[in-house]
């Protein structure tokens, strides 16, 4: 028989509130039978212990299957991407953002604009595998930050190669940074740069409610008349606490996230390999720990989980809104975090040094060839079997430039546009992660510019001329600084007439070879062959046109372009004879000498 109430839904008990029914139909059934005091106390504390033991050995089952969980998981994603998972750039980027300010120290922040040209954020989705949103914030800084000394780049990867020696390590380490797994790490760094929070005017007051409240409790052993007066400032206290609640609900994730780094940094620590790699971190420990010890009256919001914790929350709550805990620990706590600001910027780079590291091994890992860049204080550049990351089976392509530029020439989707961002994708992840998707690479260490996707924009009255303008002015200012640059073109001035065209193509691409610099442009332009054989080496991409169909070889030749297809190619397309025929004419009357 059905009941007719069936339907309704029953409520669901916790799970202490399930413990506690079992508990109290045992007692029940236990009351029942007839025992001497000593004998029940006896049973009752045996019944307690048996209890507590396979509470334990729950919880330790639990944990280590979890973790042998964890680590076969580890150990069959090792080497493979993120592939599928949605990627939050607005708070992957924010530490990068917040780096800007502090670039002094930097030989270049990619910009915006160069990282669209090189699809960096692809080649970020390419590369990252680490496991902490600490790690993975760091990493993409990583790839937009060329460092005016390499050193860092040779610690990171010191590291990077201990890892990959030593499964164990490296499988030990994520577990480790697991901890930081969660969404809610992207916060830690707005802690670290959060903007400066004043203490209110009326804090005098507060210091004296808190006093006055601390006397009247007291004082009420002797007079309980003072509890009213306590009741009356617990009021007063209620007001000014729910007003700081917004301060310190801004606050609170990355409170918490500071916490939550801090005690993942000292696990980390922990493990003799990784301390006698990065040997200043005791100090830098030691340093935080009272830090720490002053968060426990600010952060119990966000630990407040499960029946018992918030009971035991409530309870908090009340204490401190009767003796102003949170507001006074709160502004304690902000002051303590201008103090020790470059010590949470140290922390923040230590533990996303060590998840980057590990992600460059796995990256490594996963690549059929792969190179570490030799930086040339000489004007070359020799690249053998490059290849451009964001492209499956990529055909690998050689180059050598010795005190030259590259003038390259071919048709379009012949791959030369393809090229020239592959070099530049590998030159920035050359000098941010020593890592090169080539055979070898030789280069200068140098700052990296870009001019290849630009557009008209009507609402913001830009037209394209004006725009790449602008851009190529910035190479011009750029390349009178010392330190070496590495410009890239693509179609230099293609929206003007082509007199103009060239003669301004050829004066600014003479000038930007000046000095140390070295300049890759592609064009259709093979007038400026001539004109600039004296300072550029000539290289095209070419196809073939075979069975009404073009074949593309993706090969870069050294040499100018010799062959034209684009009217063979208007064939193909079954445009009318006659327009072929006018073609082919025209091309006979500007050819002749």
């Amino acid at each position: 028989m059905i009941c007719k109430y069936s339907h309704i839904q029953q409520p669901k008990l916790s799970h202490m509130e399930r413990n506690f029914a079992v508990l109290f139909f045992f007692y029940l059934n236990f009351a029942s039978f007839h025992f001497t005091p000593d004998t029940e106390m006896l049973i009752l504390t045996y019944i307690i212990l048996f209890l507590a033991v396979v509470y334990l050995l729950i919880y330790l089952y639990k944990k280590n299957f979890l973790e042998a969980s964890q680590r076969a998981e580890l150990k069959r994603d090792w080497g493979s991407a993120k592939n599928g998972r949605f990627f939050h750039f607005d708070s992957i980027e924010n530490y990068f953002l917040n780096t800007i300010s502090e670039s002094a120290d930097k030989l270049q922040l990619i910009s915006d604009k160069i990282a669209d040209d090189l699809y960096l954020n692809d080649v970020f989705k390419l590369i990252d595998r680490t496991i902490s949103k600490v790690g993975q914030q760091f990493l993409y800084a990583r790839l937009r930050t060329i460092d005016k000394d390499p050193k860092d780049l040779y610690i990171q990867d010191a590291f990077a190669e201990l890892i990959t020696a030593d499964e164990k390590l490296r499988v030990d380490t994520q577990l480790k940074l697991l901890n930081l797994q969660k969404n809610d790490s992207y916060y830690f760094q707005d802690l670290v740069y959060a903007k400066k929070v004043e203490r209110p005017g009326f804090m005098p007051f507060v210091y004296f409610l808190t006093f006055l409240n601390i006397a009247c409790l007291c004082g009420a052993f002797f007079k309980p008349g003072l509890l009213l007066v306590f009741m009356g400032v617990f009021m007063i206290n209620s007001g000014i606490h729910f007003w700081n609640k917004n301060n310190v609900s801004v606050h609170t994730s990355s409170l918490g996230e500071f916490l939550k780094v801090f005690d993942t940094a000292q696990q980390l620590n922990a493990d003799p390999k990784i301390q006698r790699h990065f040997p200043d971190t005791n100090e830098l420990m030691r340093e935080l720990t009272p830090l720490k010890r002053k968060m426990i009256g600010v952060r119990l919001d966000s630990m407040a989980e499960g029946d018992a914790a918030v009971i035991g929350f409530m309870l908090f709550e009340l204490l401190k809104i009767a003796f102003n805990i949170e507001i006074i620990s709160f502004y304690s706590v902000i002051d303590s975090l201008r103090a020790e600001r470059e010590n949470l910027k140290k922390l923040f780079i230590y533990v996303g040094t060590i998840d980057a590291a590990i992600s460059i091994s796995s990256l490594r890992s996963s690549m059929d060839e792969y190179c570490k860049p030799d930086f040339s204080q000489e004007h070359i550049l020799q690249v053998e079997d490059i290849k451009n990351p964001l492209i499956a089976n990529c055909i690998p392509n050689d180059l050598l430039l010795d005190h030259k530029n590259l003038l390259l020439t071919g048709s379009n989707m012949s791959g030369k546009t393809t090229f020239i961002r592959s070099v530049g994708m590998n030159m920035i992840m050359g000098q941010t992660l020593l890592t090169c998707m080539a055979k070898k690479f030789v280069m200068p260490y140098s700052k990296i510019f870009s001019s290849i996707t630009i557009s008209d924009s009507l609402l913001e009255d830009k037209s394209y001329y004006f725009e790449e303008m602008r851009i190529i002015k910035e190479f011009i200012r750029e390349s009178e600084s010392e330190a070496p640059c590495f410009f890239i073109l693509d179609e230099i001035f293609k929206g003007t007439n082509t007199i103009e065209r060239v003669s301004a193509g050829k004066a600014i691409l003479s000038y930007l070879a000046k000095s140390n610099n070295l300049v890759f442009v592609s064009t259709h332009d093979t007038e400026l062959n001539e004109l600039l054989k004296s300072e550029y080496d000539l290289y095209h991409f070419t196809e073939t046109v075979e069975a009404e169909e073009l074949i593309f070889d993706h090969t870069i030749k050294k040499g100018s372009l010799k062959t034209r297809n684009a009217i063979r190619i208007l064939e193909i397309n079954d445009y009318p004879a006659s327009i072929i025929t006018d073609a082919n004419a025209t091309v006979d009357l500007l050819t002749k000498d």
